[in-house]
Formats: structure tokens, sequence, C-alpha cells
């Protein structure tokens, strides 16, 4: 019986984390025997735009300069999320012509976030899978982000958990004043998707004895585990997943021109440290 592979590395860099997430994909969509992988992993302070958004309609750009809260962009889609140490990610890359793998974004998110949602539960997380934003939530507060690819037999979706986040810091790093400077996304398109506010909870808010961040992974190893009917077993990134991540490290995730964008009007000062 073909394995998962468990990736929990503990790589806390948000931009050479999200280096991987996409090397992930993208080396697996190449292979001709691919590769199922759950991976897990946290960041320091952060903020992390959707593919197709615009810093400046998403983000309190001088908060996060001045908090040293780094703004990264993701290659998927989606809106705009908060990280933290507090906060755990989670990515499964997956084989299409896997049964249990659905070919829609859609489909993925019911199968495996729905799926989560009931391992929580055992936890004693009051958690529902809202299938119009494709999304946890506990009491009606939203705990998760969710987003996704799809490319050549591929699957791919990632998301969030908000465990013991800084919700007065996120509050504050999201809160988008007025006369920002404009960043584009790329050179002249001016297009923005913008993100679907909402209210956020944690696990630790909403529950007297919450759960340990390390039992929380377990279940939902448990989760993927019996959706598959497939074992999983700890595993390190291929020396080719390695080369793609640095080689997308170097030329994208560390660059500001990724990240933020391309200003309009340089008014404010972008520190390295704080793409």
């Amino acid at each position: 019986m073909l394995a998962w592979r468990l990736i929990d590395d503990g790589e806390v860099d948000i931009f050479r984390s999200l280096s991987v997430e996409e090397a992930l994909a993208r080396v697996n969509v190449d292979r001709k025997t691919k590769i199922n992988t759950l991976r897990f992993w946290v960041s320091g302070p952060a903020v992390v735009l959707g593919r197709f958004q615009c810093c400046h309609k998403e983000v309190n750009l001088r908060f996060c300069w001045e908090n040293g809260i780094a703004i990264a962009r993701r290659f998927t889609g989606g809106g705009t999320v908060y990280h933290d140490k507090g906060n755990l990610n989670f990515a499964l890359c997956m084989d299409q012509s896997r049964p249990y793998v659905p070919k829609t974004l859609p489909e993925l998110y019911w199968t495996f976030v729905g799926g989560i949602a009931s391992v929580l539960q055992e936890l004693g997380i009051a958690a529902i899978f809202d299938s119009t934003r494709s999304c946890l939530r506990v009491r009606g507060k939203k705990i998760t982000g969710t987003a996704g690819w799809i490319k050549r037999g591929v699957s791919f979706i990632h998301g969030t958990l908000l465990v013991d986040a800084n919700l007065e810091q996120l509050s504050m790093a999201l809160d988008v004043p007025a006369g920002q400077p404009i960043f584009l996304r790329e050179p002249n398109l001016h297009r923005c998707m913008e993100s679907k506010r909402d209210v956020v909870t944690t696990i630790e808010r909403e529950m007297e004895t919450p759960p340990t961040m390390d039992e929380i992974k377990s279940a939902v190893v448990r989760a993927v585990s019996r959706i598959s009917h497939e074992p999983i077993e700890h595993g390190p990134l291929a020396d080719l997943e390695r080369e793609a991540a640095e080689a997308l490290y170097r030329d994208r995730y560390s660059r500001a021109e990724w990240n933020l964008g391309y200003p309009l009007q340089d008014t404010i000062s972008t520190p390295r440290e704080s793409l």
C-alpha cells in the first residue's frame, strides 16, 4: 500500500515556507509517480496575500513595517490571512489518480477540510465546515482560511488553523487605513481581488481546556488517514523539491516585487526584512 509522506520540518521563515508549498505542487506535477504529502508548518508574525490581491487594499502597511510583521504572497488565490506561531498551517499535495482525491476545489474542501472538522469535534472543538466560504467555524466565527491549486493531475490545498494566534495583532495588521501608497500586482495591472471580511476566533478562546498544537496535528493526520485509508509516515523533502524551493525563494519569494507588487508612488520606505 502506498503511504503518504508527512513533513513537519520546523521551518518558520514565511518566505521559505511559501517557497516549499509551491515547490511541492510544481515538482509533483512533473513526477511520473506522484507523491501524496501532508505538511505542517508555522511562522513568525506575517500577513499572507492571495495570488491576485493588492497589498494596499488588504494590509495596514505602516503597522506591519513598524511592528516587524512580514508581508508575503502565496502562489494560490483566495484572501489575506494572518500568521504567527499560534497559527497552524497545513498543506495537502495529492495525486488525482487516487480514487479519494477530487478534481475540483469545492469537492477538495468538502472532503478534506470537512474531514478535519470531524476529527476536531472528537477533541471537543465545535468545528463546523462552511461550504459557502470553504472554511471551518466555531460558533459562527471563522478559524481557518483555505486556498487551492489544481493542475495536470495534482490537487493541492493549504489552510490555516487559528489555535492561539494574537487576534489583536491580526486585527491591527488587517485594518486598512485610507491613503496608503498604491502597489500594483504587476506593472500597469490595477485589478485586485479583495478579501471577504469575516469575524474570526481561535480554538483557545472557544474552549476551557483547549488541545495542544501536537494534539491538533495528530487529529489532522487521523482525518487524512481515514479519508485515504492509507498510512502516513514522516519523510523529508526530496532533493528536487529542495532545489525547486530554493530557486523559487531566490527568484520570487525573497523579492518585494512578488510580495508587495510594484509601487505606483514610492512614498513609504519598505525595509527588506518587512517584505
